[in-house]
């Protein structure tokens, strides 16, 4: 399954950076990919419990998902 985010304070190739090394470490998070322009950040994830943990940990890190 694949969830795209929408977040807003991404500015730059360090924030993609630090998104991904965030979601790593979620289990059932099975790949992560990111867009600057676009402010988006693509999840694949095989399960709700890594979408959830993933949009929580998102907030933590400051990067708060818009959707």
């Amino acid at each position: 399954m694949q969830k795209t985010f929408s977040i807003p304070t991404i500015t730059c190739k360090h924030c993609l950076m630090s998104i991904k090394r965030e979601l790593k470490f979620v289990d059932g998070v099975e790949y992560v990919e990111g867009n600057v322009g676009d402010k988006t950040v693509l999840v694949s994830y095989s399960n709700e419990a890594a979408l959830d943990q993933a949009r929580s940990l998102l907030g933590e890190a400051g990067y708060a998902p818009a959707n």
